[in-house]
């Protein structure tokens, strides 16, 4: 077991652990697929993981986003699946972690879950609650994973997003972040979007935000090459101006 403990390292920027379940929860649209790899491909660069232990797990994307986010797999070295090519199907998932746990094999293999609801059902409990299971064995074996879901589409009495479906995926994760929209760029031309921390286990930062090229006239590359950053201070300055255009409009 202590051969298999994984130090404090991060995979994703500075909210995701290796040896952890991280969830990031976003409404469709939010950019919670381009940050994730955005972080990814940093990670990867940094040297901070190898991108032959990562297994990007894309069943929610047209064949275009495939193609393009199989071009940034090839590049950076990491591993990318897809329903119904090469055999594979995201019905299988629990049955092929359940081999590498049986097979000792888990350690250090980093798999990212894009969309969760294509590997379980999120609205039932015990088939969220068995799936999570399942993680967790991974996990406890080594490795580590990276789960996206989506938040209910109705926002909370105090304005906050909530997390869709069981609380079973949020109660077993070690991390889960909710991803809201800060600045939609229809104006501005650049999305910023927020990080918040909903809990932790490790040293993983409460929020952060990011903002990129919003436009549906840039390529994907450009958007993701546009992702940065946003300190709290320009963060606050963009709230600030979105709350005096919504006031005079």
């Amino acid at each position: 077991m202590k051969e298999k403990m994984l130090n404090d390292v991060f995979v994703l920027g500075n909210v995701a652990l290796l040896g952890q379940i991280t969830a990031f929860y976003a409404s469709h649209g939010t950019g919670k697929t381009l940050l994730t790899l955005k972080m990814l491909i940093d990670s990867i660069t940094a040297g901070t993981i190898k991108g032959e232990d990562v297994y990007y797990l894309n069943c929610d994307d047209n064949l275009q986003g495939l193609i393009t986010k199989l071009e940034l797999a090839e590049k950076h070295g990491f591993k990318m699946l897809a329903d119904n090519y090469l055999d594979f199907k995201s019905s299988m998932m629990s049955e092929i972690l359940q081999n590498v746990i049986a097979s000792d094999s888990a350690h250090g293999t980093i798999i990212i879950l894009d969309t969760l609801k294509k590997f379980t059902d999120l609205m039932n409990k015990r088939d969220s609650s068995e799936f999570m299971k399942i993680l967790r064995s991974f996990v406890s074996h080594g490795g580590t994973a990276i789960v996206l879901a989506h938040v209910n589409k109705h926002r909370q009495d105090n304005g906050k997003l909530s997390y869709a479906g069981t609380t079973d995926i949020a109660d077993d994760s070690d991390c889960y972040y909710i991803i809201d929209v800060v600045d939609d760029g229809k104006e501005s031309g650049t999305k910023t979007v927020k990080f918040e921390n909903g809990k932790n286990r490790g040293d993983v930062v409460d929020s952060v935000s990011y903002s990129f090229m919003a436009s549906s006239e840039v390529d994907y590359l450009t958007k993701l090459n546009s992702v940065t950053v946003i300190g709290e201070e320009e963060l606050a300055q963009q709230k600030l101006y979105k709350d005096r255009m919504a006031g005079l409009a």
